[in-house]
């Protein structure tokens, strides 16, 4: 199987001349005899939205941890903004943090021991946010998704697409330059 990518440029005035957010050059990703990901090769541009299509076991998400800084590439290069963060030769050379992208899994991968609202903080605490900054933060994206109800409870107390929204409303709180997306529709509500 193979990985198809899908564009949409959603500022067509992009200048002819404009630098890819993300460029990636000939990405190889092995797991002993098994190629996961093999010679992928594309630019992704500010303001696009990006798809990634194929079947199961094709790559997507090895693709994607790859680009989020927590899989290195087993051949080529992945660069934000020109500056080279992971290659097949040094591995990840830039902190994943330093990249600025915020991964959504597809498995959501909350801290079940975490209420709602810690699991949204999370990231600022690592990041370094105060304590007034997290919570208004926090009460902004819980409200943004229309889960404010929620915030005192545990992740095993709450469906599959409201897990799902807590983890899209984690990985935007600390305000990232680019979103992945892991599956994102396979469990939101209506």
């Amino acid at each position: 199987m193979t990985i198809q990518a899908i564009a949409a440029n959603t500022r067509p005035w992009r200048d002819a001349d404009a630098k890819p957010f993300i460029s990636i050059r000939n990405i190889t990703k092995r797991f002993g005899d098994v190629t996961a990901v093999s010679d992928v090769s594309l630019d992704i541009y500010r303001g696009e939205l990006f798809c990634l299509l194929g079947g199961s076991g094709c790559g997507k998400s090895t693709l994607l941890r790859m680009l989020a800084g927590l899989d290195d590439p087993t051949e080529g290069e992945i660069a934000f903004l020109g500056h080279t963060v992971s290659n097949g030769v040094g591995g990840v050379l830039s902190d994943p943090r330093q990249r600025n992208a915020g991964l959504v899994f597809q498995s959501y991968a909350l801290w079940p021991h975490m209420t709602v609202a810690n699991n949204i903080a999370w990231p600022l605490k690592v990041a370094k946010w105060n304590k007034p900054m997290r919570e208004a933060r926090v009460a902004e994206v819980l409200s943004l998704l229309g889960i404010d109800a929620l915030r005192n409870r545990y992740p095993a107390e709450i469906s599959g697409g409201q897990q799902q929204r807590v983890a899209i409303a984690r990985t935007i709180a600390p305000k990232p330059a680019i979103l992945l997306f892991d599956e994102p529709l396979s469990n939101l509500d209506a």
